[in-house]
């Protein structure tokens, strides 16, 4: 791929904090930097580029003669971008915008600079975009919102493209102070089915909604990012916008400053996402992550010899959520290039090929922790504190087990609205990945989530788990590594024993709560002996196997810290096939017996226990 961009680069001024106390108080330190998406994009792309010999990237664009015409220039030619249709104008400026953290802003001056005020007959697009094989143009909705002008010009190079069969994107990038997301619209509308990639931001989507596609409805701001309202809500753009791909970009920051970043591409098939393999990192600078992404996804295209790409066709109803594809594979080069692109100040990527490749490979089929980004022993200690006392108040853990994953989530939620407190998702169950994350995401603060059946092989993706969600996680054994592993992580522990020898010596190596399997082998009466020997009676044990709503009282009686159960509780239908004769012979046992058993089970826990309310429990 050779890759062209066309746009403006301005010169950026961030403060700094300064190392000691100035004379002056109007004196600021400032880090100056060169930003502008095009030119980011053809930055980031030619230093990924193995052979510096031959450019892969082009900027276009026109710059001021003089000293800051220059600047800008060089940080092109520093990266071994071509700059061959880069104009020079005399008696012009260049643009700047200022970082203004007080109030929250950017100021832009750029309405008379050298790009602004350019005649658009001075770029031959025919020549620019016909010269090279396998060209791919990138622009983005800012330069038709400059001026007149310049709108003009974008216009003439999307044209040229149209003609010429070569293939765009287009990162959308409203910028309010240009002109209305409206204007902007009626602009790309023309190209919007033509453009291989439309890249837009939450912000922008939102706006969109509201003042173009009125009839779509946004998700609330209390909606979990990325759930399958959002999906959807993606999926009902992409349609209504008559897009051929959608691409948007999700990142969630905690109290400590890391952040979560993953990503979704929106086709005739589904929603391509990375959300199970997201990315962590603490971003050195707000700026340049965005074109970074661009980067990444054009980057693997090119690598992978898809310039041209075949629109993924789906067959029926539209997938939520695909988590194996080209596509899915080139967003997550894009998350990957994105974090490493912020962990350096400035907009320009200063990632090679090496680091990237490193960094894929070190995370391959799993998450990324980009240097400093995983949590402090601190909070994952907290983590634990919370979750031992909010399953010791739970008394019962439901345990989800099932060959159906969507009628697994209803259930886990419907369970939680009768006043379950915790929830087992168990390894060997269909989907399980997205059946926990969709529980986690569906269920109340007040609800603590957890993995069950955790065996030797699982142990490797105990961070996997976590990032997932989940609090807590039970074997039926005690797998090589595994406490260790899961309080590494901030996750609650639970390994399995029978004997008060088995139980003790897992105890006093950390683990705080034990599971007793299989339990109707031996009993409350049991249990209660086994902790009536004082000190034994500092173990924690949630019996399983066995248990069910008829006997949970004597367990929690004998001593029990809280008690699992299985099918007995939660269903037998969801362990069947869909559409399985005994898939509909569970689920007729639910509603006309299984259903008011556990509702009768939750209203006394609650009552016996003064539990509080049931927290608001979102819509699958």
């Amino acid at each position: 791929m050779y890759l062209v961009g066309f746009g403006e680069a301005m010169i950026r001024y961030a403060p700094q904090a300064n190392a000691s106390p100035q004379a002056d108080p109007n004196a600021q330190l400032m880090l100056r930097s060169i930003g502008g998406d095009e030119l980011n994009v053809c930055v980031a792309t030619s230093k990924l580029n193995s052979n510096k010999d031959l450019p892969n990237s082009e900027w276009v664009s026109v710059l001021p003669s003089g000293p800051l015409g220059d600047l800008v220039y060089d940080s092109g030619e520093l990266a071994g971008v071509n700059q061959e249709h880069v104009i020079r104008m005399k008696d012009a400026d260049v643009g700047t915008f200022t970082v203004l953290p007080k109030i929250k802003a950017v100021h832009y001056q750029r309405r008379n600079s050298a790009f602004a005020q350019h005649d658009a007959s001075i770029f031959d697009w025919q020549e620019i975009l016909t010269s090279h094989d396998d060209t791919w143009l990138h622009m983005t909705g800012i330069t038709p919102m400059i001026t007149d002008k310049t709108r003009y010009s974008w216009t003439q190079a999307m044209d040229a493209a149209m003609k010429f069969n070569i293939p765009c994107s287009v990162d959308f990038n409203h910028r309010p102070q240009l002109g209305s997301i409206d204007n902007l619209w009626n602009v790309l509308q023309p190209y919007v089915n033509k453009l291989e990639f439309l890249i837009m931001s939450m912000d922008s989507l939102r706006r969109m909604s509201e003042e173009v596609f009125t009839e779509l409805s946004f998700p609330p701001t209390t909606t979990e990012l990325g759930n399958s309202d959002w999906l959807q809500f993606l999926l009902d753009f992409r349609a209504v916008s008559n897009a051929k791909r959608v691409a948007v970009c999700f990142k969630n920051r905690n109290d400590a400053g890391v952040q979560k970043r993953w990503s979704v591409i929106v086709d005739e098939a589904g929603c391509h996402s990375t959300e199970l393999f997201p990315v962590f990192h603490k971003p050195k600078d707000e700026c340049g992550g965005g074109s970074a992404w661009a980067a990444g996804l054009l980057h693997w295209i090119a690598e992978n010899k898809l310039s041209t790409l075949s629109t993924e066709s789906g067959l029926g109803t539209p997938k939520l959520q695909i988590t194996s594809s080209p596509l899915v594979s080139a967003a997550r080069r894009a998350d990957i290039l994105a974090a490493l692109c912020q962990e350096s100040a400035g907009d320009h990527s200063q990632v090679e090929y090496a680091e990237l490749q490193r960094v894929e490979n070190e995370g391959k089929d799993d998450f990324v922790y980009i240097n400093d980004a995983k949590e402090s022993e601190i909070s994952k200690d907290e983590k634990m504190e919370r979750t031992f006392s909010d399953l010791k108040d739970a008394s019962v853990v439901a345990i989800i087990r099932a060959n159906h994953p969507e009628a697994a989530i209803a259930r886990a939620i419907e369970l939680c609205g009768m006043g379950c407190r915790a929830i087992e998702v168990t390894l060997d169950t269909v989907e399980w990945r997205r059946v926990l994350q969709e529980i986690v995401r569906a269920v109340p603060d007040n609800v603590v989530v957890g993995v069950g059946t955790v065996m030797d092989e699982d142990v490797k993706n105990i961070k996997d788990i976590a990032a997932l969600g989940a609090r807590f996680a039970l074997s039926p054994i005690e797998p090589f590594g595994f406490i260790d592993e899961c309080h590494k992580h901030g996750i609650l522990a639970v390994p399995a024993g029978m004997t008060s020898n088995e139980l003790w010596d897992m105890h006093r190596r950390g683990a705080r709560v034990l599971k007793m399997f299989h339990a109707g082998m031996v009993g409350p009466t049991i249990l209660k002996s086994m902790l009536g020997v004082t000190p034994l009676s500092a173990m924690n044990i949630l019996p399983s196997g066995g248990c069910d709503p008829k006997n949970y009282k004597e367990w929690l009686i004998a001593g029990a810290f809280c008690v699992g159960m299985g099918s007995n509780l939660t269903g037998n239908d969801i362990k069947a096939k869909p559409g399985s004769p005994e898939f509909e012979e569970g689920k007729r046992d639910w509603e006309e017996r299984g259903k008011a058993i556990a509702q009768t089970l939750f209203l006394e826990i609650n009552n016996n226990t003064h539990k509080k309310k049931v927290g608001t429990i979102m819509t699958h």
